[in-house]
């Protein structure tokens, strides 16, 4: 449980929203059509669904280079799957073999090794080609922590490089093996030892209320970073490398160049130089007033350090921060006098005006010589480093792709590609033998809004599309609900896109239940359950009658006190709406809010004059006085710059004024919902606290779950069918007044009788406070 409260800190990230933005289509009412007996969609199936394993794509990246991994020579090809296995609490992760020539003849994929976690790490990630015979990856089994290992796709054999008393987060591995850079979790901290015990504690700004409370500083992993080791063999024993900054355990790719002689990383800025508070973006400005000034401490800072692996110098590769946007990308020159970055801002170092205002405001991909440092313009916009191809010399970036239509298959980027001439770069032709390592094949995964996720070949002569493995054949013995892109306007008058749910036995003239799943919508994505596998679970609710309407993320005034009110317009349009069209009764809603929408849902349970029967906030943000001072303290300051941007300042003086007309806490006696609350980590069960607290003071009907051991986007089973599953039954039981027969959830619904009495009572104006 500790080294999963350890990433406890990452997940704060999350809360400060996502950036999605997708297409617009129109809405066409459900009809009622005949369909073969099949099981209804269960939360079961969505936890054994079969999905991709990249984590990126599980956070809402396009799934595009991220599909297979291709051999040296272009062979083989390996992608990684998971799926969730209920019956042994863990989750199952398989590496799929395929031969490239095969790939266009509906092959049998070659499942070469399975991995289970019980964790919420991957149980197999990082695949990486050391040869063309044999990968190297990050893998573990249940109750191990994360180690290298390599398998040889040929002998079979699995063979562990290293054995580290903390879980590894990322690696880089010479194909001789004789260099293995890797950098590791820390060692955890015990806060009270016999001394502390017995002479007490100076809390000073070491320690945070929840290291006090906890006994150990897991939840401080994000400032003190990650560890990086060298290691010269499989049998050597590892050595500390001494970097400047903080070695990053939030985007922890190491790149090491083709000869061995340069490593190359992003380290987190303990101590922020002034000039770079002159950078435009407004996250990244925020993000630098965040950072504690304490030395030794680690901020949300980033940028890329580059370390000579002959004498252990390191150096920052450029004088000037990442990107917030995502993640840093590398790719080293074949010769490894050169590396390609994207993402990166570059130096004010230049007294030219118009150059200082550019770099100021602008994202780049750049070359970088090494080792003079000279830096080398190669594009000033915010690109996905794809690869430097050694065959072409070419180096190969993706970008969004501005006005493009969904085709299955096809994500809504293009590639471009840049060659360098007489010391220049300069845009060229993208080709088909540029876009894979076979030059003959690509391999994509298929998906929609309705079609289940599927790997496809793709012939770059062609550009015809072979079927190359259903991830999920089980689901042609489903009933799946109608899904649909919708259009509406919000009650303000602004327009707003969702997915609309239709209950798969729906009537037309009957008006169903809905529920609201707050944000993240994408029109190229199926989803069984939601964009996020915490709480939501689309199809479930739609098989039991109920409709679901998932919304897009709404971003227009995020981190001002704006930003709810606007969300809380969303949710009042659509029920405007789907009431106008005779699909729902209004006076049956549910709303769910996860991450950083349950700000808007505490809004809009305290503030708007719709009637909402039901509401789940799980793991959702919070800006209220409680947290505010529970937080503070080391890792939290950037929750407090956050909370004073939603309130209009910090709560003291006349900024109190402020928070008491904006912070929801302060108007917990208008709710009139009943409240389910999910907290995953102590980190987020602060996050809760304040609302728990208020309403059972008031004797208003809330309950709270918690998962001490849950990652922010859940992960194990066990967990997932806590959350997903509590919210199918607590939307049923509120909506429709139905209770699952399971004895086993006699204790649960006897829980919530009481809380539908605490309801009727309150309703009445009998108050007991």
């Amino acid at each position: 449980m500790r080294s999963d409260r350890r990433r406890a800190t990452y997940r704060l990230i999350l809360f400060l929203g996502s950036s999605l933005f997708y297409q617009v289509s129109a809405f066409s009412q459900a009809a009622t059509t005949a369909r073969a007996q099949r099981d209804p969609v269960t939360v079961a199936d969505a936890i054994r669904m079969t999905r991709l394993a990249d984590p990126w794509y599980a956070l809402g990246a396009s799934s595009q280079g991220k599909v297979a991994q291709f051999s040296p020579d272009g062979k083989r090809f390996t992608v990684v799957v998971k799926k969730g296995n209920l019956e042994q609490n863990v989750n199952e992760y398989s590496l799929l073999l395929f031969r490239t020539d095969e790939a266009f003849h509906s092959p049998k994929p070659e499942r070469v090794l399975t991995l289970s976690s019980s964790s919420n790490r991957p149980a197999i990630q990082q695949v990486s080609w050391l040869d063309s015979v044999t990968v190297a990856f990050l893998g573990e089994n249940p109750g191990e922590q994360q180690e290298l290992y390599t398998f040889g796709c040929a002998s079979g054999k699995l063979e562990r490089l290293t054995h580290h008393p903390t879980s590894l987060v990322s690696y880089a591995v010479a194909p001789n093996r004789e260099q293995i850079y890797f950098a590791a979790e820390p060692p955890i901290h015990e806060v009270w030892t016999q001394v502390t015990r017995r002479e007490g504690l100076s809390l000073g700004s070491r320690y945070s209320l929840l290291d006090v409370l906890a006994g150990d500083d897991a939840a401080e992993v994000f400032y003190r970073g990650t560890e990086l080791y060298s290691q010269q063999s499989p049998s050597s024993l590892p050595e500390r490398v001494k970097v400047n900054g903080i070695v990053n355990g939030l985007y922890s790719n190491l790149w090491l160049s083709p000869d061995g002689k340069y490593l190359l990383l992003a380290t987190s800025t303990v101590n922020i130089p002034e000039s770079w508070k002159e950078y435009q973006d407004p996250l990244q400005r925020m993000l630098i007033r965040a950072n504690r000034p304490d030395t030794g401490v680690a901020s949300y800072i980033f940028q890329l350090t580059l370390v000579d692996t002959q004498n252990g110098q390191s150096q920052p590769l450029l004088n000037a921060p990442l990107s917030q946007r995502s993640r840093p990308e590398a790719a080293w020159s074949p010769d490894s006098r050169s590396v390609v970055v994207a993402n990166t801002y570059l130096p004010l170092d230049t007294s030219d005006s118009d150059q200082r205002g550019m770099r100021k405001s602008s994202i780049v991909a750049v070359e970088v010589r090494i080792p003079d440092m000279k830096v080398v313009p190669i594009a000033q916009e915010d690109l996905a480093l794809l690869k430097w191809d050694p065959r072409t010399q070419k180096v190969l970036f993706e970008k969004t792709k501005a006005g493009s239509e969904h085709e299955a298959g096809v994500t809504p980027t293009q590639e471009v590609a840049y060659s360098k001439s007489q010391g220049r770069w300069t845009e060229v032709a993208v080709t088909s033998s540029d876009l894979s390592s076979d030059s003959k094949i690509d391999v994509v995964l298929d998906e929609d809004l309705t079609t289940p996720p599927r790997l496809l070949a793709v012939d770059l002569d062609t550009h015809q599309k072979f079927l190359l493995y259903d991830l999920n054949r089980q689901f042609h013995e489903l009933t799946f609900a109608k899904v649909e892109e919708v259009t509406f306007e919000a009650s303000d008058g602004e327009p707003v896109k969702g997915g609309l749910y239709s209950p798969p036995d729906y009537v037309s003239g009957k008006r169903y239940p809905l529920v609201i799943q707050t944000h993240g919508w994408n029109p190229k994505r199926f989803w069984i359950d939601g964009p996020w596998t915490s709480a939501f679970a689309a199809q479930p609710l739609a098989n039991k009658g109920v409709f679901v309407l998932q919304l897009e993320d709404d971003l227009k005034y995020l981190q001002t006190p704006k930003e709810a009110p606007r969300q809380m317009f969303d949710f009042e349009g659509a029920i405007d709406y789907l009431d106008h069209l005779g699909l729902i009764d209004r006076n049956r809603v549910g709303i769910l809010g996860f991450s950083r929408t349950g700000l808007s849902v505490k809004y809009a349970l305290t503030h708007s004059k719709y009637h909402f029967a039901a509401a789940t906030v799980a793991d959702g943000a919070d800006a209220g006085y409680f947290l505010y001072l529970a937080a503070w303290n080391t890792y939290t300051t950037l929750l407090q710059e956050d909370m004073e941007s939603v309130n209009g300042g910090p709560p003291f003086g006349q900024g109190l004024t402020s928070w008491i007309e904006h912070s929801d806490g302060f108007h917990l006696d208008k709710v009139q919902t009943p409240l389910r609350l999910e907290a995953y980590t102590p980190v987020t069960l602060l996050f809760a606290w304040e609302w728990f607290s208020g309403l059972s003071r008031l004797r208003k009907p809330v309950d709270l779950v918690y998962i001490p051991g849950g990652f922010h986007i859940l992960e194990k089973p066990p967990e997932r069918m806590t959350s997903q599953q509590g919210n199918v039954d607590w939307f049923v039981f509120w909506l429709k007044n139905e209770e699952d027969p399971d004895p086993g959830k006699a204790e649960q619904y006897k829980r919530w009788r009481e809380l539908r009495t605490l309801q009727q009572t309150d309703k009445t104006g009998q108050k007991s406070y």
